[in-house]
């Protein structure tokens, strides 16, 4: 009878060690993959000011775009509107490259006569590897790219 008592306890304390294990197993899951689940399908917005004109703006989104090596899908230069799609490749480190699903939506207007022109990008990732902040890290990268882009046109 001792002996099954033994074994009895020795099992309960082998199931709460594994439930223990399952705990900070779940925990450690949670912590981890909430923003990457959030981040899909969420769209993320970036705007950026620059000194040009509407034209000379609305032009470089395009041709950034295209250096991203993304998709035009359509464009409406009257609305200011361009929409897109592709596979944002982001370089994480030496050793490690992020190719992401991502669709967009940019918008250029006039803000001032100066010249003044806001871009604003709306980026949605759709599935893929990667933390939550690709989008908004497509968001960025793209808003570099046409100052790259309308650097080139002075």
């Amino acid at each position: 009878m001792t002996q099954e008592n033994e074994r009895t306890k020795l099992r309960g304390s082998m199931n709460l060690a594994a439930r223990g294990l399952l705990v900070a197993i779940m925990a450690l899951t949670t912590a981890f993959l909430p923003p990457t689940a959030q981040a899909k399908g969420k769209p993320q917005e970036s705007t950026q000011i620059f000194e040009h004109t509407y034209d000379e703006v609305f032009q470089a989104a395009q041709d950034a775009t295209e250096r991203m090596g993304m998709f035009v899908k359509a464009k409406d230069k009257g609305k200011g509107t361009i929409s897109g799609d592709g596979h944002y490749k982001e370089q994480k480190s030496a050793m490690m490259v992020v190719n992401t699903p991502m669709t967009f939506d940019i918008h250029v207007e006039t803000v001032s006569a100066k010249p003044e022109t806001r871009v604003t990008v709306e980026a949605t990732r759709h599935g893929g590897l990667g933390g939550s902040g690709l989008a908004r890290d497509f968001g960025r990268d793209f808003l570099s790219e046409v100052q790259k882009v309308l650097a080139t046109y002075h």
